[in-house]
């Protein structure tokens, strides 16, 4: 199988990730827990949703 005919797939698997990371980050913000979990963990999300855009840029560049 041809590493073409995965791209596509893989643009609709880092979608769905990064909206799965979004509600997330939405959960953490709006939570009850202490400021320090919350800033740290929404952090550790914010990074996973601007790594997860630049892998989605990426892979939608190359598949066309």
């Amino acid at each position: 199988m041809s590493s073409n005919t995965n791209r596509p797939n893989s643009v609709v698997l880092i979608a769905a990730l990064l909206a799965v990371l979004v509600g997330a980050e939405v959960a953490v913000i709006t939570s009850d827990l202490d400021n320090g979990v919350r800033y740290a963990v929404g952090g550790a999300i914010l990074l996973g949703l601007v790594a997860g855009a630049y892998q989605l840029s990426r892979a939608r560049r190359t598949s066309r």
